[in-house]
């Protein structure tokens, strides 16, 4: 079990290196793109991930998960390989839809992998030290842009595809976990199991898709501030592409608060914690709107970045915990879809209105986060106040 968590750790540091990440934006902008193309892409990736999450889920649990993460793998290769030489509208999408096809397929794999060789009670734990080592790896990626390949974007998407490439290799000494073990949901009462098949029964509560929709308001809005809006933001403030690069790396140094997830959810309780994760977010976001300051910009960037990042642990132990089926991946990927969808939804919003002013798409985000928290308070009224939570 050592190995394998070992070994995904590894792959999740190398999947983490992106060399380009820095300059993602710019790198589309200098092959013609805009934000609001990018934005279209990045959503039609997002529905295409959701019509793939179910069919993923399936064939993960028929055909296992060490082999359905290996193929998941090569379609993320293939991706980086078409990025590096992408220089239209149509092959950046291909590259998406390549990238979507990957991804589908992960969300639900990885996680239960993860769940299943975490030690007993220590899952959390786990997934705070996988997301961290993901951070990681685009940190190290990020201080090797910076030194090295700041003027070598082609470059940087070559060593990129390479460092996929190793990660699929480590796929092949995966073993082979047994679906379903001792894991237990995080509620003991018996739910109402919706079908899907004739082959598999899941169990799921309809208060948990206020979870989910709850997380995906806040995963997306930090994927999209942090990601595509950061660099538009630091150039109106005035920074070079120096500084920003700099900064960028500071955010993914500030991505890696995952590990504390854990101790600090059992220091706080679920609710507080929880709070924090979204409230700050949320005021952060509308501190942007009104902000030219480079300073405080950065500052608020920073905070997302790590506000969420300590959310994620948490937000998959809960997922995990709410299943009570063998059929682990079919269900994480039922899940993953309503985060996909949300994701799909909101992309070209903060396209369109990042196009017309940040501020507003600022604006938006925080009343994102701040929706999010509402949603989240509703599930736990209705699925978790009964019920002891212990990390």
């Amino acid at each position: 079990m050592k190995k394998n968590l070992c070994l995904l750790y590894g792959i999740a540091f190398l999947q983490g290196m992106v060399f380009y990440s820095p300059a993602s934006v710019l790198y589309r902008q200098s092959a013609g793109l805009g934000i609001f193309q990018i934005s279209v892409i990045e959503s039609i990736s997002l529905f295409l991930c959701f019509a793939l999450e179910i069919p993923w889920g399936i064939l993960a649990d028929r055909i296992g998960y060490r082999l359905t993460m290996g193929l998941c793998c090569f379609f993320y290769f293939i991706s980086k390989i078409i990025f590096w030489k992408a220089w239209t509208f149509q092959e950046f999408l291909l590259e998406r839809i390549f990238l979507s096809i990957a991804v589908s397929g992960l969300s639900g794999v990885d996680i239960a992998l993860l769940y299943l060789y975490a030690p007993e009670g220590k899952s959390q734990k786990v997934f705070g030290i996988y997301e961290g080592l993901g951070t990681g790896g685009l940190l190290t990626a990020s201080v090797c842009f910076s030194l090295f390949l700041k003027n070598c974007w082609r470059r940087a998407a070559l060593l990129t595809a390479a460092a996929y490439g190793f990660a699929l290799i480590l796929t092949l000494f995966l073993g082979e976990p047994k679906p379903g073990g001792s894991k237990i949901s995080l509620t003991k009462n018996k739910k109402r199991p919706l079908k899907l098949s004739r082959n598999f029964l899941f169990a799921v509560s309809p208060s948990f898709f206020l979870f989910l929709s709850g997380a995906g308001l806040l995963g997306e809005t930090r994927q999209y501030i942090t990601v595509f809006l950061n660099q538009p933001q630091y150039i109106t403030c005035g920074l070079s592409a120096g500084t920003i690069a700099l900064l960028y790396i500071l955010t993914q140094i500030a991505g890696m608060t995952g590990p504390w997830s854990a101790f600090l959810t059992k220091k706080l309780g679920v609710p507080l914690f929880s709070a924090c994760c979204f409230l700050c977010p949320a005021f952060l976001c509308f501190s942007l709107a009104q902000t030219h300051s480079p300073l405080y910009s950065a500052l608020c960037i920073l905070g997302i970045q790590g506000s969420v990042a300590l959310f994620q642990p948490l937000q998959s132990e809960l997922q995990n915990r709410e299943i009570s089926t063998p059929h682990r991946a079919t269900a994480l990927s039922l899940q993953a879809m309503f985060l996909e969808l949300t994701g799909a939804v909101l992309e070209p919003i903060f396209g369109s209105l990042a196009q017309k002013s940040l501020r507003l798409a600022f604006t938006a985000g925080g009343i994102f986060c701040g929706g999010g928290f509402l949603l989240f308070l509703l599930w736990y009224r209705y699925s978790l106040k009964k019920h002891s939570f212990c990390c």
